[in-house]
């Protein structure tokens, strides 16, 4: 298959794994995140629903994996430039503490529920992966996605429209790290649906107006 077919069509199965993570965050699993309910209610949920939440979360493990794909993808048809090295090192960056947050989300929280170990220890445990995923994670990507668009659009690589696009994508996601490090989970709501909505789209959008012309080019 041609590279640019095969990488068109990885970037349309992260897309997809992403909006099924959003799906079911936004779905079946928001009874167990700090949005309108208290910390007894979450811990039953999960307790009941122990199954489809580390599901859900393992979920999200791929598709912090799969944003990764995704920069490498971006910064392979980026020119040699050492900006391309430190985007995707502050991308790579990132999934480290998002990955350690998901698995505390995933079989930490549980464990405490089922060890009777407390509300204090599960909120405990719960802040600290909400900022390691929220705050740190997602501040590293998209300061990585924005370094790599930037000098995307300095290459000539993108259409005005599709580059707005991918900034306004990137800004949004930094408003979520704001803030989750302020403690405002409504406004983070927000923005985490708004930017993972716009940034998911533009991996779409990047497929048909980067890849596919250069696919079609070589068939």
């Amino acid at each position: 298959m041609d590279q640019y077919k095969t990488k068109f069509v990885v970037v349309y199965l992260i897309a997809a794994i992403i909006t099924a993570a959003c799906l079911l965050m936004n779905g079946p699993m928001r009874p167990g995140l700090p949005l309108d309910n208290t910390v007894i209610m979450r811990m039953e949920f999960i307790a009941k629903n122990l199954v489809l939440w580390q599901w859900s979360w393992i979920a999200w493990m791929f598709s912090a994996l799969g944003l990764l794909v995704f920069s490498v993808i971006l910064a392979d048809e980026l020119k040699a430039d050492f900006r391309k090295h430190v985007g995707l090192l502050l991308v790579a960056l990132g999934v480290a503490p998002d990955l350690i947050a998901e698995v505390i989300y995933a079989f930490v929280l549980p464990k405490v529920v089922h060890l009777a170990m407390g509300e204090s220890v599960f909120l405990l445990f719960e802040h600290i992966a909400t900022h390691l995923t929220g705050y740190l994670g997602n501040g590293l990507y998209n300061l990585g996605g924005l370094t790599l668009t930037c000098l995307a659009i300095k290459q000539g690589i993108f259409k005005t429209w599709v580059s707005v696009w991918g900034i306004t994508a990137w800004i949004l996601g930094l408003l979520l790290s704001v803030s989750i490090a302020a403690g405002q989970l409504k406004a983070a709501e927000i923005f985490t649906a708004s930017s993972m909505t716009l940034s998911t789209l533009w991996m779409i959008i990047f497929a048909h107006q980067v890849l596919r012309p250069r696919w079609n080019t070589q068939s």
